[in-house]
C-alpha cells in the first residue's frame, strides 16, 4: 500500500479537529484503506503541519475507532467486519428513537426547516443518481436529529456513530437500495419530522424505529454487507 505523497497544494492546517475531519473523511471514502499504515511524518508533510498536531489528530481518530496504534509498530487504519457493522445498527436502533422523542419536545422551527431542506436535497440526490451525495445528506440528517434533541450526550454519541455508519455503508450498497424501500424510508422520515412539529414524542420515536427497520431489517441488506466485508477480509 503506497503512502500519501506530500504535495505543495495541500492546505496547511494547524487545527487538530480539521485534521481529524479530513483524515476521517478519507478513511470513510476508502482513500485510506483498512489496514493501511499511516505514517505521522508523511501526513504532517502533506498537510503542512508539525508532527505534534498530527499526533493529536491520530490519537483522536484512535479514540473514535478509525485507526489503531501498535506500540513500536505505528498507526494503521482500523478494520470493520460484518459483525461490527451490525453492532453499529443495533446501537443506532437505540439512539435514534430516543433522539427523535427528545427532539419532539425541544426542537425549534429552525430545526424543522433544516430537516425539510435536507429531505428535499436527499430526494434530488437519489433521483439524479448521486450516491455519494445521498450518503452525505443521510449523515447530515442523522447528525441534525442529534442536534435537535438538545441532549449533549446524545450529540456526542451519535456523531461518532454517524461516521461509523457512513464508513460501513458502501456506495454500491446505496445504489442497490430498491426505490420502494428508499421511498418508504423518506416517507417515514417526513412522518418523524411531522411528529416533532406536533410535539408528539411517542409518534416521533415510533417513526424513527420504523426508519431503521425499513432500511436495515431485510436479509438482502445483511447479505450485501456480509459479502462486502468478507471480500475485504480476503483482499491482500
Amino acid at each position: 500500500m503506497t503512502q500519501p505523497t506530500p504535495t505543495q497544494s495541500s492546505p496547511a492546517r494547524s487545527n487538530v479537529q480539521a485534521l481529524v475531519d479530513t483524515i476521517r473523511g478519507r478513511i470513510i471514502r476508502g482513500q485510506f484503506a483498512p489496514g493501511q499504515r499511516l505514517k505521522e511524518e508523511w501526513l504532517a508533510a502533506e498537510f503542512g503541519v508539525s508532527r505534534i498536531p498530527m499526533r493529536e489528530a491520530l490519537r483522536a481518530l484512535a479514540s473514535e475507532g478509525f485507526v489503531r496504534s501498535e506500540r513500536y509498530g505505528g498507526t494503521f487504519v482500523a478494520t470493520l467486519d460484518a459483525e461490527a457493522a451490525h453492532d453499529l445498527l443495533d446501537v443506532r436502533a437505540v439512539l435514534e428513537p430516543l433522539a427523535a422523542a427528545q427532539a419532539a419536545m425541544r426542537c425549534t422551527p429552525e430545526h424543522l426547516e433544516t430537516f425539510r431542506r435536507l429531505l428535499d436535497e436527499g430526494d434530488r440526490a437519489f433521483r439524479e443518481r448521486r450516491p455519494e451525495d445521498t450518503r452525505t445528506v443521510k449523515g447530515q440528517l442523522y447528525e441534525h436529529l442529534a442536534l435537535a434533541s438538545g441532549n449533549s450526550t446524545l450529540i456526542a454519541l451519535m456523531r461518532v456513530v454517524r461516521f461509523k455508519i457512513e464508513w460501513a455503508t458502501s456506495i454500491e450498497l446505496i445504489e442497490q437500495i430498491p426505490e420502494e424501500t428508499r421511498n418508504l424510508r423518506a416517507k417515514l422520515v417526513r412522518d418523524m419530522v411531522d411528529a416533532m412539529a406536533d410535539r408528539d414524542p411517542a409518534r416521533a420515536a415510533t417513526a424513527a424505529a420504523a426508519i431503521i427497520d425499513a432500511t436495515y431489517a431485510s436479509q438482502g441488506w445483511r447479505r450485501v454487507v456480509e459479502a462486502r466485508f468478507e471480500a475485504a477480509s480476503k483482499s491482500p
